[in-house]
């Protein structure tokens, strides 16, 4: 939760941390995924991180957090650097 658990729009403290995001009838959640080697047959290096969301339960307003960010950051730096 950003600003110590306030809303970052409107500032209420009626937040609803952790909500989980569906991404349709057949995906179990919604992802967000960095591919280190998109053009490989095989073995593309594919690191993926779920996301979750914090609601502000007055004006709506709503803020996506990846699970693992740490591992994403290290798989985009090393992609990077095979560019």
């Amino acid at each position: 939760m950003s600003n110590l658990g306030r809303c970052s729009k409107c500032g209420s403290d009626n937040q609803i941390p952790h909500v989980h995001i569906h991404g349709g009838f057949h995906a179990r959640s919604l992802k967000v995924e960095i591919v280190e080697k998109p053009k490989a047959w095989l073995n593309k290096g594919i690191h993926e991180g779920i996301l979750t969301a914090t609601v502000c339960g007055q004006c709506g307003f709503t803020e996506l957090y990846v699970k693992n960010p740490a591992e994403l950051v290290k798989a985009y730096r090393k992609k990077k650097s095979q560019a």
